[in-house]
C-alpha cells in the first residue's frame, strides 16, 4: 500500500492569529483577564485547540490557492514532517506563533505556504471563539487557591525550620544547600500568590470587587507590592499597551531617540555586546532582580510624557528617583487626585509588612530573615520578570 506523503499547507493556530493583531492595542495577549484564576483551564483550552474542528469564524488567512487546508488538525506529524522556521525568523510573532512570514514573488507567505494577510478579527470574534466557561469567576475557587498557596508557604517553613537543624543534619554544607532549596520553593509559592493578587487587580478573582480588592491588598502587601498603586497604573498600561506616549510599563525608543548621537552609539554598543556572556548576564540579573524596584520606584521603562497629565501634576517632572514619579507618592503624575486615598492605603500595607519584617529580624536575627523572606522575595521578582518581558503582566 502506497502512503501519500504529500504535505498540505497547515493553517496557523488561533494563538498565531491573535499574535498578529498588532493594530489592536487593547488585546490582552497573556490570557483573558476576565477569566477566573483557574489558569490551567485556559491552558487546557489552548492545548486542545489543535484537536478541535476548525471554526469558520477563524478562517481568515487564505492558502495560495485560496482553499482551506485539508489536513486534519488531529493528525500527528512526525518531527521530519513538521515545517521549521527559516534562519531569518526573528520576529516575536514568528517565535511565539509557530510560523514565520517571508516575501516570495511579491507575496507574503508563512512557512506552511499560506499567503499571509493581516487579520482583521474583532475583539468580539476572538472572545466568542473562547468557551464561555473560561470567563466564569468563583470566589470559592479563588479563595481555595489563596489558601493553597498560603498553606504551602506555611507548611514549607514549618518543615524546614523544625527538621533542618544541626542536630538532624550536622553537615553545614548540606544544610546550606537545603536552605537554598527552601528559598527556591518559597519563591515559587510566593509567585503563585503574586499572580492571584494580579487577578484580583483585574477583577477576575471573583465577582465581588470588595473581595477582590481585600484579598489583593492583603496578599500584595505581604509581598511588598503597593496593591492599589499598581492596580491603577497597570489598568492604564492595558488600555495603552505598546503606545509610544501613554504605555505605563514599556515604551520603546523612538526613531528620533535612536537618531541622536548618543542613541546611535548606544545602539551600536548594544548591538556589539548583546550576545556576549557578560552583557547577557548583566541584563538578566538587572531585569530579573532589580526590574520591579526600578519600575515602582522610578517608573523606569514607563512613558515620560508627564506634561500631559490632565491635572497638571506632571509639569517639569521626569522619570527618576528624585521627582516623585513613582508608585508611592499620592501626588505622582501617574495618578489623579481621586486616587490619593488608595495610594496611601497601598503605602499603609507596605508599612505594616515592613514593621512585621523589622520585628522578625530584630527578634530572630537578620540573617534568618534574609533566608526566610528576602531571598525567596528575590526569587518571586525573578519569576515575575521571566513570566513577562513587560514588568508584571
Amino acid at each position: 500500500m502506497k502512503v501519500n506523503n504529500t504535505k498540505s499547507p497547515r493553517p496557523p493556530s488561533l494563538l498565531a492569529l491573535i499574535a498578529q493583531l498588532h493594530d489592536t492595542p487593547n488585546l490582552l495577549l497573556e490570557y483573558p483577564h476576565s477569566l477566573s484564576p483557574a489558569i490551567p483551564q485556559f491552558s487546557d483550552l489552548i492545548m486542545a485547540t489543535t484537536a478541535l474542528p476548525r471554526s469558520s469564524l477563524l478562517q481568515r488567512i487564505a492558502t495560495l490557492d485560496s482553499s482551506p487546508s485539508s489536513v486534519s488538525n488531529s493528525t500527528s506529524a512526525s518531527p521530519d514532517d513538521t515545517p521549521h522556521h527559516s534562519p531569518s525568523s526573528t520576529s516575536l510573532s514568528s517565535l511565539d506563533s509557530g510560523f514565520a512570514v517571508e516575501k516570495v514573488n511579491g507575496k507574503l507567505l508563512d512557512t506552511y505556504g499560506n499567503e499571509f494577510q493581516i487579520p482583521d478579527f474583532t475583539i468580539k470574534q476572538i472572545r466568542d471563539a473562547i468557551p464561555a466557561h473560561c470567563f466564569e469567576r468563583s470566589a470559592v475557587r479563588g479563595l481555595s487557591y489563596v489558601a493553597r498557596d498560603i498553606g504551602s508557604l506555611a507548611l514549607t517553613f514549618y518543615l524546614f525550620h523544625t527538621y533542618l537543624t544541626p542536630e538532624n543534619i550536622p553537615s553545614t554544607a548540606l544544610r546550606s544547600v537545603l536552605w537554598a532549596a527552601y528559598t527556591f520553593i518559597q519563591g515559587c509559592f510566593g509567585t503563585g500568590l503574586w499572580v492571584l493578587s494580579h487577578e484580583c487587580g483585574h477583577q477576575s478573582f471573583s465577582p465581588s470587587k470588595r473581595l477582590n480588592d481585600a484579598v489583593g491588598w492583603i496578599c500584595h502587601s505581604a509581598l511588598l507590592v503597593p496593591y492599589f498603586s499598581w492596580k491603577i497604573s497597570h489598568g492604564k498600561h492595558h488600555k495603552a499597551t505598546g503606545h509610544l506616549e501613554r504605555d505605563m510599563v514599556f515604551v520603546p525608543k523612538t526613531r528620533e531617540e535612536y537618531a541622536s548621537k548618543f542613541g546611535y552609539y548606544a545602539h551600536e554598543l548594544s548591538e556589539l555586546m548583546e550576545e556576549t556572556p557578560i552583557m547577557t548576564a548583566a541584563h538578566m540579573v538587572g531585569q530579573q532582580f532589580a526590574g520591579w524596584f526600578l519600575y515602582v520606584g522610578a517608573n523606569v521603562t514607563g512613558h515620560n510624557k508627564h506634561e500631559r497629565q490632565p491635572e497638571g501634576r506632571g509639569k517639569g517632572k521626569v522619570n527618576g528617583w528624585t521627582q516623585g514619579v513613582n508608585h508611592f507618592n499620592p501626588s505622582s503624575p501617574l495618578y489623579e487626585a481621586k486616587d490619593a486615598n488608595l495610594i496611601l492605603l497601598s503605602d499603609l500595607g507596605l508599612a505594616i509588612t515592613g514593621t512585621v519584617l523589622f520585628l522578625i529580624g530584630k527578634n530572630f536575627g537578620w540573617a534568618n530573615l534574609a533566608v526566610w523572606y528576602f531571598i525567596p522575595y528575590l526569587w518571586v521578582n525573578h519569576w515575575l520578570g521571566k513570566l513577562s518581558p513587560n514588568p508584571y503582566f
